[in-house]
């Protein structure tokens, strides 16, 4: 009988978490600063690695980027392919640093994922993608973004 109790408040917070999750991720209607592309590799055993490279198109022009981070929570390791909108972007040099946010996923085999970073500058990116691999994630991540040229 306690084990159903815990198995069912496990299942409903698990459920607000990521409709949570789900709401913090979402680009807002307003006309972006900029766009973004990435692609990147993570592995996760509670806690994870990420690293990648990307493209910032800004101004008519387009800039690449690396990306590396750490973060809490999830398991498996899986490839990203994410587009996404850039906003508060006001100069170049506020795009790189150190961004924080949450993010969301699950892959079996192909999945989805979805999340929202914000860096020291006040510059605000929402990507969604495609993944592969074998994955599950839904915490706190934090990146750091270098552009490359």
């Amino acid at each position: 009988m306690k084990t159903n109790f815990i198995n069912s408040a496990f299942t409903s917070i698990t459920i607000l978490l990521i409709a949570g999750c789900a709401s913090m991720t979402q680009a807002p209607s307003a006309p972006p600063s900029a766009t973004v592309s990435i692609r990147e590799w993570s592995a996760a055993y509670y806690g994870s690695a990420t690293a990648g490279k990307g493209t910032l198109n800004y101004n008519g022009q387009r800039h690449r980027f690396t990306i590396s981070g750490v973060g809490v929570g999830g398991a498996g390791g899986q490839k990203i392919s994410a587009t996404g909108k850039v906003y508060n972007l006001n100069n170049l040099s506020d795009f790189s640093g150190t961004y924080h946010g949450v993010s969301r996923g699950l892959t079996l085999i192909e999945g989805k994922m979805h999340a929202k970073l914000t860096n020291g500058n006040g510059v605000v990116m929402y990507l969604a993608g495609e993944t592969e691999g074998l994955a599950s994630s839904m915490g706190a991540q934090a990146f750091e973004v270098n552009l490359t040229d």
